[in-house]
């Protein structure tokens, strides 16, 4: 006579989602991302305009480049949340 095979259940591993966040801790989330991107920007800012070596200008000229459009992209995203915060009431 066979024997069954048991059915082993995979340990489903714990990742943390967005689906089911409120959309408060979305916001707050979202607009702590927002401000972190946004200091390094303005700090990328100053760099940029402090320095007078060639090489570490285009450096920081990159740096704030890319975290200005992070943090545009942040911002568009608090808009979309706020807008749709609105639209629920």
């Amino acid at each position: 006579m066979a024997k069954k095979k048991k059915v082993r259940k995979k340990a489903s591993s714990s990742k943390v989602t967005t689906k089911g966040l409120s959309n408060q801790r979305k916001f707050n989330m979202v607009f702590k991302r927002f401000v972190f991107f946004l200091i390094f920007f303005v700090l990328f800012l100053v760099l940029n305009l402090v320095t007078s070596n060639e090489l570490w200008s285009k450096v920081f000229e990159f740096g704030k480049l890319v975290f200005g459009f992070i943090s545009a992209a942040f911002l568009i995203v608090l808009l979309i949340l706020w807008f749709m915060k609105i639209m629920k009431k």
